[in-house]
């Protein structure tokens, strides 16, 4: 057998000195062969891969070769492939869309908190078309009276149906100062019907009271002989935690409260992690929320006591227009037996997207990649959350609350969220955002509810004063929290 193969024998000196005489190019030749073996080991395999890949996308390939043969005008390229990825997106659901470079930099524009518009979320209707979340307090569809719930069907004339949530968004957005025509569909209302409405910057509050006046001092508590607090939560954006944090803080030393309203109703939602940190300031331990997604182990978001507020009495107000982050407070709350849910079943938006950039600068992929989880194992997404106490507001009712918030949120200047929360006896409010009307609402104040305002010196006008209503659904809150005061006492 020649020495150095199957066996353990020695290379003898001959040997070497002709293995290290060997030509160059035949050692060259080795290695090419020695390639060449791998690739056909391995080409079957991506062969098989890359065939059956073609197999299943020829008919979209097929589909953009006829277009190019035979449509009756001429068509981009790129018009094509981003329509054939809108059509994969939108076979997802409502929340997965593509963006290019300049679409991409419009979503970030209305995620900063101010931007061009008529100021209201949506999500697409079970039917086919647009569905109102709820419109932005304060925003031109604000004071358009849009609702949440509302149909949108045509915008200026070109149907919604078959569109995606950002093609829709792309149409309704535009200059300040331009204007865009709506047809809604109403519940309760037989025949569609138009709205006109004129856009304008759009400024996101957050965090305000059931009370102000004029010159935007708020008011916090909604029950003075009880000690019960109110605060209302729009949307969870950036700073949200640390104005609700400033907020709460002076009730309990300043005011010593006894109890505490949160109020989420036609809420959409917003970021994450602020949530998780306004339900830490009442849950002291255990899991808030868990996200869970297809390739990754599920990821808890776990309580810590510090800067736990004392556990007083605690009900947080919901709707249908109640989504996402407010679903996540509202299920930690409840599953955490911290506070009384009062009102309806929330809209059950529980998904998590994540911007992906697509390969070479082609724009961006924004992505359903996990779902929420409350802490009892529920998932969130197309199921809500349940109230502990169901009180269903009738459409007249319903109306009557959104023309008292109309006239607190949107009555006369309408400020800054930093205006109207960190310095509101300063607040200025930019020219194109004055209301329709300024006229107030009738409300219904409790009777143990002393006034928020102060006696202005003679001579001297008192600032007006604007207040919501109290609906049956905050009045079952108050209620509550009386009753768990006086079990307490």
């Amino acid at each position: 057998m020649p020495s150095g193969q199957g066996d353990n024998t020695p290379l003898t000196p001959p040997d070497r000195e002709y293995a290290r005489d060997m030509p160059k190019r035949n050692i060259v030749w080795i290695i090419i062969a020695v390639t060449v073996a791998v690739l056909l080991w391995k080409g079957p395999e991506s062969r098989i891969r890359r065939d059956a890949l073609y197999n299943q996308f020829s008919p979209l390939l097929d589909v953009r070769l006829q277009i190019q043969k035979h449509y009756v005008e001429q068509v981009k390229e790129d018009d094509l492939l981003h329509g054939a990825i809108d059509g994969m997106l939108s076979r997802l659901d409502p929340y997965s869309t593509f963006y290019t470079e300049g679409e991409y930099a419009e979503f970030q524009k209305r995620t900063e908190g101010q931007f061009p518009g008529i100021g209201v979320h949506v999500g697409t209707h079970t039917d086919g078309g647009l569905l109102v979340v709820s419109p932005i307090e304060g925003s031109p569809a604000f004071r358009a009276r849009i609702r949440s719930g509302d149909r949108i069907t045509h915008i200026d004339g070109e149907e919604t149906r078959g569109k995606s949530v950002e093609q829709c968004v792309k149409l309704i957005s535009g200059e300040a100062g331009t204007r865009v025509t709506l047809t809604i569909e109403r519940t309760g209302i037989r025949e569609p019907f138009k709205i006109t409405i004129t856009r304008a910057i759009v400024n996101v509050p957050t965090v305000r009271g059931w009370a102000r006046t004029e010159d935007w001092k708020w008011e916090y508590v909604i029950d003075r002989a009880a000690g019960i607090g109110y605060v209302r939560i729009l949307s969870f954006e950036g700073h949200t935690d640390e104005q609700f944090r400033q907020i709460v803080d002076d009730l309990f030393n300043g005011e010593q409260i006894r109890g505490l309203i949160i109020d989420v109703r036609d809420n959409p939602g917003g970021l994450l992690d602020v949530v998780v940190a306004i339900a830490n300031y009442f849950i002291p331990e255990g899991v808030i929320v868990s996200t869970k997604s297809r390739l990754a182990p599920p990821k808890p978001y776990i309580a810590t006591r510090d800067g736990t507020y004392p556990p007083i009495p605690l009900a947080i107000l919901v709707n249908g227009g109640s989504a996402s982050a407010s679903e996540i407070l509202a299920g930690a709350l409840k599953d955490h037996q911290r506070a009384a849910v009062i009102g309806e079943k929330t809209f059950g938006k529980g998904s998590v997207q994540t911007i992906l950039e697509v390969e070479n600068d082609n724009g961006w992929v924004k992505l359903t990649t996990a779902y929420y989880y409350l802490p009892n194992g529920e998932r969130i997404h197309g199921k809500g959350v349940q109230p502990d106490r169901a009180v269903i507001l009738t459409a007249d009712e319903r109306a009557q609350l959104l023309d008292s918030w109309l006239s607190v949120y949107a009555a006369g200047d309408y400020p800054t969220t930093t205006q109207a929360v960190t310095t509101p006896t300063t607040a200025t409010a930019p020219a194109q955002s004055r209301p329709a009307s300024s006229q107030q609402a009738p409300t219904a104040t409790p009777a143990a509810s002393a006034p928020a305002t102060t006696t202005a010196p003679t001579g001297e006008r008192k600032p007006r004063r604007f207040e919501i209503i109290i609906d049956r659904q905050l009045r079952a809150a108050i209620d509550t929290i009386r009753s768990q005061l006086a079990e307490k006492s």
